[in-house]
């Protein structure tokens, strides 16, 4: 026997009500690796993170929703810079992260900031001799372990951006520093 719950209207009225904290996040997150692309990350360890390939821009909801995908592996992100003239915001971005242990790609999504499609590219090396089933299971392991880190990296990025978001500083420096970099990039180039 099924029951079905009705949906909780408090959670989903909160949760669309502060969905644009994510999207804020991953613009800032994206014009700040523009700019310098080392981040603190757990521990007070250095991650380098740059955006790549994709970024998906939006604004609206529903039906008033405009989405522009930009798809650029040299990074150029100009058409992403005039979308964001247009008060468009980042909803998904393809990123790169790299420490001391390991690099990886993933696709990281605004409204949830969970890290999807993670691919390892460098960490703990592994090869063909490795083929019995405790070498398999130490891999697998460090797999799990290693997309663990890169929730951690996410999460202590995110909290850096709500610390500096919610402080005086947000409206004194950081804004003015993202209206200084911005402002070139935001015009259209006429042909």
């Amino acid at each position: 026997m099924s029951v079905d719950f009705p949906p909780n209207t408090e959670f989903l009225d909160l949760w669309q009500e502060k969905m644009f904290l994510g999207r804020e996040f991953l613009t800032w997150l994206w014009l700040t690796s523009e700019m310098d692309n080392r981040f603190p990350g757990p521990g007070g360890s250095a991650v380098e993170l740059t955006f790549e390939r994709k970024l998906v821009l939006e604004t609206g909801l529903g039906q008033n929703r405009s989405q522009v995908v930009c798809q650029n592996p040299d990074h150029d992100w100009t058409e992403a810079f005039v979308a964001l003239g247009v008060y468009k915001t980042v909803t998904r971005a393809i990123v790169r992260l790299r420490t001391d242990v390991f690099e990886c790609c993933l696709s990281l999504p605004a409204d949830t900031l969970s890290p999807q499609s993670v691919k390892i590219v460098t960490g703990a090396e592994f090869t063909d001799d490795d083929e019995a089933p405790l070498n398999q299971a130490g891999h697998f392991l460090n797999q799990v372990s290693l997309v663990s880190q890169v929730k951690t990296i996410i999460d202590v990025l995110y909290r850096h951006f709500l610390t500096l978001r919610l402080s005086d500083d947000w409206t004194a420096k950081e804004l003015p520093r993202l209206r200084d970099f911005l402002e070139p990039k935001m015009t259209v180039p006429v042909s």
